[in-house]
């Protein structure tokens, strides 16, 4: 408890050092708040554990002004809108979906970030029906101050909105990108620290009996004059262990970049910049030092990415068509080609497409910053340097990882070379034959079809996904087709309350991402679409209650969707 209490002390004084007034913690927010000092609430200093309840503050306190600022010049409809945007500010605030930087290590203005989370103003101009507005805005000059923001429709919109161009200016925000008073907190030495022209040096506490010289219990240290960084930047773990390096020129992120796995001399990941933005390649790595994954980015974005699957000898390729959807190409580690088809991106965590690796700490610092999670008693843990990723962990509740789920027409090969290690004609022995890595896969997708006849195998295969459910199976071979067809029941809203109801009650949504869906039908069609054979009905309760045998090949009116030619 006395520890408790000594931390907390600390950290109300460093609040206290670094503004006084409540009054100068909105002006470093927003610097239009000095044109307001008159209207501004007074005050002590406030204490914010995230970047959330900074913003929420900040708005908290524009909107009594903007209610109270005459309206007597507007006429009836500038008034209503005007009104309407008011309470759809207030309901903003509340929520607390703010954008995240992830564009420059300091306080900035994002109008849209990369999950289209909106800033105040880009929200108000999206729920007034001018959505278009805020992305063609977002695209022109997504990280300006209003002042310096031109769109040729905006000033239409300001007048009919009810708001002044001064008003909209106090309305915008900017964000940081590092946890705030991070250098403070009792698990400081577990944290991301902002970079600065600083050298700072571990506590007695600390300091390894080995190492004596000032040089070797440096903390962080960065390069630079009046302020500006321009040259090395490291932040260790602990004496004698490295954590996290890179360079600056000019303020800018520059060159290649490292990061440790925490507590230990391990590299975790190389990065590489070009005036403040990514370009090149990022390469992941485990804990045995063995590459897990790449990513190529050009001027900030990233290109294309690959998963090493060294347990399967795999590389996944993935390559963005547009903010949710993959075009994925496998490979052997000898370079076959083996699949190929499209994903779609499910992220239940609102992270960046790319991230379905454990986030490291320079790409969680963005996010816990503004963490909704983090409470008053995650600042106070006493951790201590052996503590390492339990402590860091505590403190950091990292979000659910992107997942990729089939989707649409997917392709797959066979496999050469493997044909002789079973020569079993059992259908599930030719798949695991012919289609050595997703053999075992396909043929779970369709153990259902008890009335298969494989044993040539097929050339190719084609599977047409939806949300990562099979719904149509195609297998091609010279002696060999096949084309088999599973419907699903439609997912019930009463089914997906209950699954949100266990979400809010501690349930892991990562465990399960989605209700299993059951089996409506499965069946057989040839090759012009018509049903044969036996076709099989399923209640929601997975119960067979009817069963049809098509001697004759049989057509129904509503048109089979499958590939789109074969």
């Amino acid at each position: 408890m006395k520890n408790y209490f000594t931390y907390l002390l600390l950290f109300l004084f460093v609040q206290e050092a670094t503004s006084t007034t409540f009054y100068q913690q909105l002006c470093q927010f927003n610097e239009n708040w000095k044109k307001y000092e008159h209207k501004a609430p007074k005050g002590e200093a406030q204490i914010f554990f995230n970047d959330k309840e900074y913003i929420q503050a900040h708005l908290s306190s524009v909107l009594p002004i903007l209610r109270n600022n005459p309206g007597s010049h507007l006429n009836a409809e500038q008034l209503t809108n005007r009104m309407q945007l008011i309470d759809v500010l207030d309901d903003y605030r509340i929520v607390g979906q703010f954008p995240i930087n992830y564009y420059r290590q300091e306080r900035i203005p994002v109008f849209i970030d990369e999950h289209d989370t909106h800033c105040a103003v880009g929200y108000l101009l999206k729920e007034s029906g001018h959505g278009a507005m805020a992305k063609e805005i977002a695209a022109s000059n997504n990280y300006a101050w209003f002042k310096n923001i031109h769109h040729t429709d905006f000033s239409e919109w300001q007048i009919k909105s009810g708001f002044s161009i001064e008003e909209l200016k106090l309305i915008q925000g900017a964000y940081d990108y590092y946890m705030p008073n991070a250098r403070f907190v009792a698990n400081k030495y577990e944290i991301p620290q902002k970079p600065e022209c600083v050298t700072l040096y571990f506590d007695g506490k600390s300091i390894k009996r080995s190492y004596k010289s000032k040089k070797e219990n440096i903390w962080c240290h960065g390069e630079g004059r009046n302020g500006i960084l321009n040259g090395r930047w490291e932040q260790n773990f602990a004496a004698g262990i490295p954590w996290i390096e890179g360079y600056f020129e000019n303020g800018k992120r520059t060159g290649q970049w490292k990061e440790y796995y925490q507590g230990t001399n391990k590299l975790c990941r190389t990065e590489n910049w070009r005036n403040d933005k990514l370009n090149g390649v990022r390469k992941r790595f485990n804990m045995r030092g063995v590459l897990i994954e790449e990513i190529l980015f050009k001027d900030g974005a990233a290109i294309s990415k690959i998963n090493y699957d060294h347990l399967g000898s795999l590389k996944w390729i993935r390559k963005p068509i547009d903010s949710i959807t993959m075009q994925t190409e496998v490979y052997t580690f000898g370079g076959s080609l083996i699949a190929f088809g499209k994903e779609k991106v499910h992220n239940p965590g609102n992270l960046l497409w790319f991230q379905n690796i454990e986030l490291t700490a320079l790409n969680s610092a963005a996010i816990t910053s503004r963490d909704q999670s983090v409470s008053q008693e995650a600042f106070f843990i006493n951790g201590s340097n052996n503590g390492g990723l339990r402590s860091f962990s505590s403190l950091y509740n990292s979000p659910p990882l992107v997942k990729y789920k089939k989707e649409g027409e997917w392709t797959y090969y066979k496999e050469f070379g493997k044909q002789n290690e079973n020569t079993s004609n059992k259908i599930e022995a030719v798949f695991k034959r012919d289609y050595h890595h997703f053999g075992v896969a396909l043929f779970q997708s369709i153990r259902r079809f008890d009335n298969l006849d494989v044993k040539v195998g097929y050339d190719s295969i084609q599977v047409v996904y939806k949300n990562d459910h099979l719904e149509h199976f195609y297998g091609f071979g010279d002696e060999n087709f096949v084309h088999l067809h599973i419907a699903y029941h439609e997912v019930e809203e009463l089914e997906l309350l209950s699954f949100n109801i266990l979400s809010y009650r501690g349930y892991d949504p990562r465990r399960k991402t989605e209700m299993e869906r059951k089996i409506e039908q499965l069946g057989q069609f040839n090759k012009n679409n018509q049903k044969v054979g036996l076709w099989k009905h399923f209640d929601k309760n997975n119960r067979l209650y009817k069963t049809e045998n098509y001697i004759l090949p049989w057509k129904d009116e509503e048109e089979i969707v499958g590939l789109e030619s074969y």
